[in-house]
């Protein structure tokens, strides 16, 4: 016994070092705990014991029963074999199951690849679709999640078993953990595994430790295996879900951001003016005289339109632009309009229902995203009135830039670089409507009278498909929200994180998601009737903008340019090179993909990072799929699927390469004029 207890010691000693020197956040959390329990200021629940029969199990103190119950050498073994190579049984699938048929993938192969997010798609998921299916078995378990971990020994026969590469370890319970110390060699186990760990953690710590397994060797998202030790743990697997779901690759597509990045050099030629949004204006703006409300297209809009429309003359109005209609029916007249969205056709649809359009934007600034449908855009406002900031793109890196997900963020943290002290939020719900289950106000163009959301939750399989769940409410308890709303949850707070100042307030008047230091605020108990009514407000935000605003690059940002024009010099020189090379094997074949994807995604410069991150969404976007093909048992005639294959990426590759070159060949050639 005396052995068996040393070593179980030794084991932890060496688990704590090992967390102390690869995982220094959860060492700490240990030490913290570990300190608790020597101080008398946490009494231990579970109680370690080793059982004459040869193995360990664990006591619950409280309800007096056992973990395991019985052999925990033993269930290890069971669960471990209970694992296969099967894709429907045990995995999470990270990809979507598209279909092309062969006129799709013909009008794709001749496509504008700006167009759809299919052109570039479907020839290459239209040929793996024909040469692999989900009866052919996962050749290796190349990623895995353990759900749940108890004393880590059927994380040891899985090892053992399949070897997978890369795995996430997921346990609430730090106590729990904190004995399998004493069983499982961790340290051992990432000799040959790089291995993540969500212990105790709260969703932003699980969703981090998941985005890390995700994007660490991507090609081998195709089918996430895993094992749910409890069964309480399910839930997280819909979690799980929601962060596949809201990925940049499955958001924001390679066909959007190229098509971006066209736009935003075509406003440069054009002399648009771009606005400082990387500068420190400390607390005393034209915005911090005056309190501001930020309008959004929540379903809280309409429930407070009221009180809007008494306060609107006393206080500066930052509208997004899809709620024009609402506005303009009601004479509320925004004095700053956001917008960033490239599509066209829901511009179209609601300028077509705004009352008075030319009237009512008469006085209104609008900072735009340089690549919306800018002729637009100047059928409502004069050019001197545009004001534009990047978002994803860096051209104008001078003058810094924005990533987020939907406008409202966009809106929340412009209001915050610009300084303002005083910020009430309407509208911005990012929830369902708990009584209508509304999305948006209901003048807005995408409003919905209910939102109906596909579950497919199982311990068998799991299909990617959004899911609707519960989050943290402003004036509930709990809201029930989408995976896209969610994305945008976590923007808002990473925005307060990083650009709110102390002095700023934050209130949040809608009866959706709560936001970080936002204050839960009725707006009945609000009124700003004792202000001065705004009269030249309009003007001297135009001079603050004005001042602060600058329509051509500067000596850097011009250089920077021809660091593009090289990189894509480059990248076609590559592409061009891996076409032509000979891959008589599968490994051959997947060794120079991976090559080929390295280089891709992989800038000449710092200052020339927009290429990349085209091809990075591209490749997440096929990345599930060209596993699927390297990873799958049975592929038969494997050279002329490779020699195939090998063309068709190649082709896709160029697609993006050339499109991008003819851009900067544009841009030049303009203003070399």
């Amino acid at each position: 016994m005396e052995s068996i207890q040393n070593k179980a010691m030794t084991k932890y000693q060496n688990n704590m070092l090992f967390f102390s020197e690869k995982h220094p956040e959860l060492f700490k959390k240990l030490s913290l705990f570990d300190m608790a329990i020597q101080n008398g200021q946490h009494k231990e629940r579970y109680m370690l014991e080793y059982k004459p029969e040869g193995y360990f199990d664990v006591l619950d103190t409280v309800s007096n029963e056992w973990l395991y119950g019985t052999s925990s050498i033993e269930q290890a073994k069971k669960i471990a074999k209970s694992v296969n190579y099967s894709k429907e049984k045990g995995v999470i699938e990270t990809f979507y199951n598209f279909s092309f048929d062969d006129k799709a993938i013909e009008y794709a192969l001749s496509g504008d690849p700006t167009i759809s997010r299919f052109v570039l798609l479907a020839p290459v998921v239209g040929y793996i679709q024909r040469v692999i299916t989900k009866k052919n078995p996962i050749n290796k378990i190349y990623k895995f999640i353990f759900f749940g971990v108890g004393l880590g020994l059927h994380i040891e026969e899985i090892y053992k078993k399949f070897h997978p590469y890369i795995t996430l370890i997921v346990e609430d319970n730090l106590e729990l953990f904190r004995l399998s110390l004493f069983v499982t060699d961790y340290k051992k186990l990432s000799d040959n595994s790089d291995i993540y760990f969500a212990i105790m953690a709260n969703d932003n710590e699980l969703k981090s430790e998941f985005n890390k397994m995700y994007h660490n060797s991507f090609i081998h998202n195709n089918y996430i295996k895993y094992d749910l030790f409890y069964d309480n743990y399910r839930e997280k697997i819909a979690k799980i879900q929601n962060y596949i779901v809201t990925q940049s690759s499955q958001t924001y597509l390679q066909d959007k951001l190229l098509k971006k990045n066209i736009r935003v050099l075509d406003s440069i030629t054009k002399e648009f003016k771009f606005i400082n949004i990387g500068k420190n204006y400390g607390d005393k703006t034209i915005f911090s005289q005056r309190p501001v409300v930020l309008v959004a297209a929540g379903p809280s809009l309409d429930k407070n339109i009221e009180w809007l429309k008494k306060n609107a003359p006393f206080v500066t109005i930052v509208a997004l632009f899809m709620t024009s209609v609402t506005l303009s029916k009601l004479g509320i007249y925004p004095d700053i309009v956001v917008h960033i969205d490239e599509n066209r056709s829901p511009v179209e649809k609601t300028m077509e229902r705004i009352v008075d359009k030319e009237k009512f934007f008469e006085n209104s600034l609008f900072l735009l995203s340089p690549s919306v449908e800018m002729d637009l855009f100047l059928e409502l406002t004069k050019k001197e009135r545009i004001y534009l900031f990047e978002d994803r793109t860096r051209y104008r890196f001078k003058f810094g830039y924005l990533e987020s997900f939907s406008v409202g963020e966009i809106a929340y943290a412009l209001s915050l670089v610009f300084g303002v002290k005083e910020l009430y939020l309407l509208g911005l719900d990012l929830a369902l409507d708990p009584e209508t289950r509304r999305t948006h106000s209901g003048e807005h163009e995408s409003s919905k009278s209910t939102l109906k959301i596909e579950k497919s939750i199982s311990s068998d399989y799991v299909s990617l498909r959004g899911s609707e769940f519960l989050v943290k409410g402003n004036f509930l308890d709990k809201v029930p929200t989408t995976p896209l709303f969610d994305m945008s949850i976590h923007r808002m707070n990473y925005f307060t994180k990083t650009l709110k100042k102390e002095h700023q307030k934050v209130y949040n008047l809608n009866n959706g998601a709560y936001f970080d230091e936002a204050v839960p605020t009725k707006s009945e108990g609000i009124d700003f009737l004792n202000l001065s009514e705004k009269e030249s407000i309009s003007n001297n935000i135009k001079d603050f903008f004005d001042a602060n605003s600058s329509n051509t690059l500067d000596i850097e940002e011009a250089a920077a340019l021809d660091d593009r024009e090289e990189d894509v010099t480059k990248k076609i020189e590559e592409i061009e090179t891996f076409s032509v090379n000979r891959h008589p094997s599968m490994e051959q074949f997947h060794e120079a993909f991976v090559q080929i994807s390295g280089k891709m995604i992989t800038p000449s410069s710092k200052n020339s990072p927009e290429l990349s991150s085209i091809y990075y969404v591209y490749l997440e976007s096929i990345g599930g799929y060209i596993g699927d093909f390297f990873n799958s048992k049975g592929v038969k005639n494997p050279k002329k699927h490779i020699k195939k294959l090998q063309k068709i990426i190649s082709s896709q590759f160029l697609k993006i390469a050339k499109n991008y070159k003819e851009a900067l060949d544009k841009f030049y050639q303009a203003n070399a004029q």
